[in-house]
């Protein structure tokens, strides 16, 4: 029963923002199964279920939703979903790159842009709101630059 609860909870927050455990356990609820606030609190610590915020809110006070770090087939995927929906500004100057997001969401997508393994990419700093990324040339800042800038084109904030 948990390994089909697992699944619920994903296909739950893949299909709309869920912003509390109170809702992911009425949503389960509704899909059929019993699910207390512990377990569900629990689910999402197993799952590794990430609470980010939303650009512009919900409109009633709700700020935040859950994703799944890891979600989408590879993490290139990842990386387009989360730049696409967390990263609010891009400027470069020599071989950085500096990428702003909301409070509390940087480490994620200087995470995410690890994982890619952009070969043009030394590493990255994450900060609160600022993700410094470092490039190995400074002949590669304006290709790199207009990757993080189309992927954010694509759900602009």
């Amino acid at each position: 029963m948990k390994t089909l609860r697992h699944r619920a909870i994903l296909s739950i927050i893949a299909t709309r923002p869920v912003h509390s455990q109170e809702e992911l356990m009425r949503f389960l609820q509704e899909g059929g199964y019993e699910a207390t606030q512990a377990t569900v609190s629990r689910d999402i610590k197993e799952l590794g279920l990430v609470k980010v915020p939303l650009k512009n809110g919900n409109g009633n006070g709700t700020h935040f939703k859950y994703i799944e770090p890891g979600f989408g087939k590879s993490y290139e995927s990842r990386l387009h979903r989360v730049v696409a929906d967390l990263v609010r500004h891009v400027s470069g100057s020599l071989n950085d790159i500096v990428l702003r997001t909301p409070p509390g969401s940087a480490m994620l997508v200087a995470s995410a842009v690890d994982e890619a393994g952009w070969n043009e990419v030394i590493g990255t700093v994450g900060g609160d709101d600022t993700v410094l990324v470092i490039l190995d040339d400074p002949a590669h800042l304006p290709v790199v630059k207009q990757r993080f800038q189309d992927m954010r084109s694509e759900n602009p904030l």
